[in-house]
């Protein structure tokens, strides 16, 4: 496989740049104003004196309320202030009063009519600083008759500078590149400015830079934050590093697993006073000269690629061990023809190299794994490519399948989603309880910049957290297993032709976090379909009061995201958000019931089938019986250790015309290994009802045994039913609920 490793061209000796630098350091965005404004009927202007600052500091927080309406007005404003700053005295302004604890000030005036204001002055001292989170804001809370308005200053407060030490300079060969690093303490934002000895100065944060000559040179770092800015000063320190004019020898392969047959560049690293002379061995009997050659070998195997550098000095080496293998034999196997709506299964075969087996089916649709079942929306050819790759490379396949149409005339799509509702499947009992979020206009969320190629996916990231914003929430952390389930059910729901949020195979949006490993608490799922752009996705989101509570839930820090578009489905496109709480415990698995619905009443003579979800996958020597329990008796019906779709199970008794069967009874699921059982479903109350077409049995007539010996009988052992114990484990209390449900766009 082709990993390439970008390492930049080394340039001519001459030049005079910087090569390559570990952090971007573009000019500091100094927009800290420490000043906001909210204007309507009432406008307020308010700023902090001194918006960049250090503990130890005084702030002056001014303000001026203006009333441009035609009545009298008694507003509030409420000033929050970051945990850093508090009052200097106790003398605080008329009209206002101070929350000791929230760090909130009170102002209540009364303005006159037609142009009336009001002004305070508050001290503030700067007491900490929050040495991973420097920028901070006041905000501003005005409230007047049921508005409410809210605007934030921006201010920062931090530690200068200090650069502890530079690390310790190498001596380096003239041309040959060097990263040059220090320890620096301080709040964050920091760039560094360093002068290189030679009348070069590099504004670049860890940089890898070149000598063009031999020579000692005094390196000086200067190192800046906002803080020092403002002050137009810069903490300084000065190290010294030698160049020598000898050469030194060092390379690097673009690939490290190269293919036969597959080109090698070798990035040549070195470096010495010029003239440099280079030879190159590349292990296989070949040889080259050049500053940076490629190469290709013929076969597999380890080769030793050695580089000498030489020069008016001297002479340096250089070896680099060149592992080159083979892609992987591989082979498929699937039928060349299938009609509309129905399954379609492929088989990968490979050698033991293979890591990975990839299948893309021709109409979009790509698979991972040696095995794969695939269903045709639609009538014609498809080109299937299955790739199977191991590290040096991949080895494609193809096969023509036709497709063709189904078993009815016009296709309909074919959906194997199990009905919940016809299963009796009650509400979501992982469901949470959330208060409602109230929303004073229509929320209005219109296209935002986003990053070039970005995904449709990620772009729904970025504006679920710009809603959160405009809210006043924090963004939350996007999370790979919680994107895997949603891009799961985005697809199921394109896939399979529904929606909603019970999967295809009945599972309920907590119960498929816990199968896909998401390990922390769960906060809520939205889901959305035809609308085109991420925008309108979450515009809806925020304005349905059952979604808002969701993508505004405070309690949430984890989201992932899934889009589908699929032309032939029935909404096209798809959207879905799980949410998540990184600091909740996930929820308790329990083994849920689906069907047979309680009180269920069907004759021995029919054949009946048990359904449940279990949203963990079973561990080695785990399964599940099912169990008939009558009274004090329990009989097992039967074992089953693999799910028939993702976290559902199931179970089908035969028909039976034992008369024994007849009667009310209970069944249950019980969760067990070689040890016993682990954990138990709830008891559900079933009947067997007799079949008037099958025949009565007659009764056995009773013997008498007469004795023929007087020893003593030996006692024939009865088998003892196999009876779970009910408690083993408490059955899980399902956790609270929270609200899911989806409004059609």
């Amino acid at each position: 496989m082709k990993k390439r490793i970008y390492v930049l061209p080394l340039l001519l000796l001459a030049a005079l740049t910087v090569l390559w630098a570990g952090r971007d350091t573009a000019a500091f965005d100094t927009a800290y104003p420490g000043t906001a404004r909210i204007d309507g009927p009432l406008r307020l202007d308010f700023a902090i004196s001194d918006p960049i600052s250090a503990p130890g500091e005084t702030l002056l927080l001014t303000a001026q309320l203006q009333n441009q309406s035609k009545v009298i007005a008694a507003p509030s404003v409420a000033f929050h202030l970051p945990s850093g700053l508090r009052l200097t005295s106790t003398q605080i302004p008329s009209g206002m009063t101070v929350n000791l604890q929230t760090g909130a000030l009170n102002w209540m005036p009364i303005l006159p009519a037609n142009g009336g204001q009001a002004q305070i002055e508050v001290p503030l001292r700067v007491e900490t600083a929050d040495l991973t989170q420097p920028a901070q804001s006041v905000t501003a809370v005005l409230r007047h008759e049921e508005n409410e308005q809210t605007a934030s200053a921006a201010i920062w407060i931090g530690l200068p500078p200090q650069i502890n030490r530079i690390l310790p300079l190498p001596q380096t060969a003239v041309g040959q590149p060097v990263q040059l690093l220090a320890e620096i303490s301080g709040s964050g934002p920091i760039s560094q400015s360093w002068l290189l000895g030679d009348g070069r100065r590099v504004d670049v944060n860890d940089p890898i830079v070149v000598f063009p000559s031999a020579g000692v040179y005094e390196i000086t770092l200067e190192a800046k934050n906002p803080l020092t800015t403002v002050r137009e000063t810069a903490v300084t320190q000065s190290a010294a590093i030698a160049i020598v004019p000898q050469p030194a020898a060092q390379f690097t392969p673009d690939d490290l697993t190269p293919g036969v047959g597959q080109s090698i560049s070798f990035i040549n690293l070195s470096g010495g006073q010029p003239p440099l002379i280079f030879r190159w061995d590349f292990g296989d009997g070949t040889t080259a000269t050049g500053r940076q050659p490629s190469h290709q070998y013929a076969a597999p195997g380890t080769y030793d690629v050695h580089l000498t550098v030489e020069n008016a000095h001297g002479q340096s080496e250089a070896f680099w061990p060149v592992t080159v293998g083979a892609p992987p034999i591989a082979a498929m196997e699937i039928a060349d023809a299938a009609p509309a709506g129905e399954p379609i299964s492929g088989q990968a075969f490979g050698d033991d190299t293979v890591t990975l087996y990839r299948w893309d089916m021709g109409d979009g649709a790509v698979y991972e794994g040696a095995l794969v079942s695939h269903r045709y929306r639609q009538t014609g050819d498809f080109y299937v490519r299955m790739t199977a790759q191991n590290e040096f490379g991949g080895t494609e396949i193809g096969q023509w399948v036709h497709v063709g149409p189904g078993q009815f005339s016009t296709y309909l799509p074919l959906i194997v989603r199990f009905d919940e509702a016809a299963a009796g499947q009650k509400a979501d009992p992982y469901e949470l309880t959330l208060d409602p979020v109230e929303l004073a206009e229509p929320f209005v969320m219109g296209p935002m910049a986003v990053p070039e190629n970005s995904s449709q996916a990620a772009q729904l990231f970025l504006y679920i957290n710009e809603a959160r914003r405009q809210f006043g929430l924090p963004p939350l952390n996007f999370n790979p297993e919680l994107s895997v389930a949603a891009q799961q059910h985005v697809g199921d729901m394109a896939g399979y032709g529904y929606t909603g949020h019970t999967g295809f195979d009945g599972s309920h949006p907590a119960e498929r976090l816990l199968w896909l490993g998401y390990d922390a608490g769960y906060a809520g799922e939205a889901t959305a379909w035809g609308f085109e752009y991420p925008y309108q996705a979450v515009e809806f989101w925020v304005n349905s009061p059952a979604h808002r509570r969701i993508i505004l839930n405070q309690f949430a820090t984890d989201v992932g995201v899934g889009f589908m578009v699929d032309y032939n489905a029935p909404n096209v496109w798809y959207w879905t958000a799980e949410f998540g709480n990184a600091y909740a415990a996930p929820p308790q698995p329990f083994v849920r019931l689906v069907g047979p619905e309680p009180e269920t009443a069907l004759m021995i003579s029919e054949p009946l089938t048990f359904s449940w979800n279990w949203p963990l996958p079973l561990e080695p020597g785990q399964q599940f019986m099912v169990v008939r329990v009558d009274g004090e008796t329990a009989v097992p019906l039967g074992a089953v250790n693999q799910p028939t779709v993702d976290t559902r199970y199931s179970f089908t008794m035969p028909a039976s015309n034992d008369w024994s069967q007849v009667g009310a009874a209970q069944w249950q699921v019980v969760l067990e290994d070689a040890a016993g059982p682990l954990l138990v479903s709830e008891l559900r109350p079933l009947t067997f009802l007799p079949d008037p077409d099958l025949p009565t049995p007659t009764p056995a007539a009773t013997e008498t045994a007469v004795a023929t010996s007087t020893a003593a009988p030996t006692a024939t052992p009865t088998p003892t039913p196999y009876i779970p114990e009910t408690t083993p484990l408490p059955t899980p209390l399902p956790p609270p609920v929270i609200i899911t449900a989806t409004p059609s766009p």
